[in-house]
């Protein structure tokens, strides 16, 4: 177990310190989100630490300093982990306790049943690891544990639907707070128009689920057809050997660039002209919200909250998962058409920064850190 210094308690009256447990810090959605929540909320009466139950803490460095951050190294199904967790719930003394996805709820639940002094404990659901895996045991687990559970949250109407009607959790319990994107970062730059290929762009890591695949199959297709467009990349992950393969046999090998993992989002975005997400599940997109947030012109797959992020279509283009033609089509007709790219780009941003801004979600999540606490 390692962890970085505590910065200490805060001297406010109505200190509250929230203690956040996440399957593994990877460089993922529901992961940066969290830094994103803990660096806007941190100091004052406020304060944070997390734990990473498995996986290395390789996104440690986008938390404030004197966060603190445990890494458990846990087994699979390792018994004695909520016993390990209590005891560090102890030393912590948390005042609310907020566990991450199914990944991170039965040990978190089990460890705060075993502590006398039991914090009021959070559960939030942040999506799945493959498109439709709910197994029966799953499910019912977590009726029961949503009952243990002071608040539970999602992303979206649509993954609070799926939670509520598939795995049973109280709809009068279950609230809504979408992740938010900072505006001021994820901002649009002029590019010149006519003046080189169009290049379209897409971040996420390289998973089977994201089905960058799909995106390489339709690019090619619209080269074969005489357009003329790049394919930029962004993530890393273990499908690059395929993709790369694919690329290959859809003519794609010369026009395609795999950037991996960048820290730079903001850059990577304003470098493009067109954003396609092609993932076959979702719950919020965060790299959708953040290409909308740069005045990019979309093309999403309707999963998760798609639909609520792109207002039923109003503000980008939403195709079928797995639909190879009607992504083609859906991007032909954006490149052919450079006023219709602006017109969708600004309705984009606007949708962004009115509805799913960095300063709502924090307000959203500070609301309910405060309630479940009791400040």
């Amino acid at each position: 177990m390692s962890a970085h210094a505590d910065s200490g308690p805060s001297v406010s009256s109505c200190s509250t310190h929230v203690l956040h447990v996440v399957p593994g810090l990877l460089p993922g959605g529901m992961e940066l989100t969290m830094a994103r929540v803990i660096c806007g909320l941190s100091g004052g009466e406020m304060r944070h630490s997390v734990v990473a139950l498995r996986e290395e803490a390789q996104i440690a460095n986008r938390l404030p300093a004197g966060v603190p951050v445990y890494c458990m190294h846990a087994r699979p199904n390792e018994l004695r982990l909520p016993l390990r967790l209590a005891r560090l719930m102890r030393r912590e003394r948390p005042d609310v306790i907020h566990a991450r996805n199914w990944g991170a709820w039965p040990d978190t639940v089990a460890a705060a049943l075993l502590l006398r002094r039991r914090p009021p404990v959070v559960l939030s659901f942040h999506g799945l690891g493959r498109a439709g895996y709910m197994p029966w045991r799953r499910r019912a687990a977590s009726f029961l544990l949503a009952r243990a559970a002071r608040a539970l949250f999602t992303v979206s109407e649509q993954s609070k639907r799926l939670m509520v009607d598939r795995w049973g959790w109280p709809a009068a319990k279950t609230r809504v707070l979408p992740n938010g994107v900072d505006t001021k970062l994820f901002t649009p730059v002029e590019r010149p128009e006519g003046q080189g290929p169009l290049v379209v762009g897409t971040v996420g890591n390289l998973r089977p689920v994201k089905n960058q695949a799909m995106l390489i199959a339709a690019c090619g297709r619209l080269r074969v057809a005489g357009y003329d467009l790049e394919l930029r990349i962004a993530g890393e992950g273990p499908e690059r050997a395929s993709l790369l393969e694919q690329a290959e046999a859809a003519g794609m090998a010369q026009h395609l660039t795999l950037t991996g993992r960048t820290d730079d989002v903001p850059g990577f975005l304003q470098q493009i002209d067109l954003f396609a997400l092609t993932s076959d599940s979702e719950q919020h997109p965060n790299a959708l919200n953040e290409a909308m947030a740069c005045g990019l012109p979309c093309v999403a797959t309707r999963v998760g909250c798609v639909d609520e992020l792109l207002d039923a279509g109003h503000c980008g283009r939403i195709v079928a998962p797995g639909d190879t033609g009607a992504l083609t089509d859906a991007i032909m007709e954006l490149a052919a058409a450079p006023a219709l790219r602006r017109d969708l780009g600004s309705r984009a941003r606007q949708r962004a920064c009115r509805h799913y801004s960095l300063e709502v979600m924090l307000a959203g999540y500070e609301k309910l850190y405060r309630e479940v606490a009791g400040c």
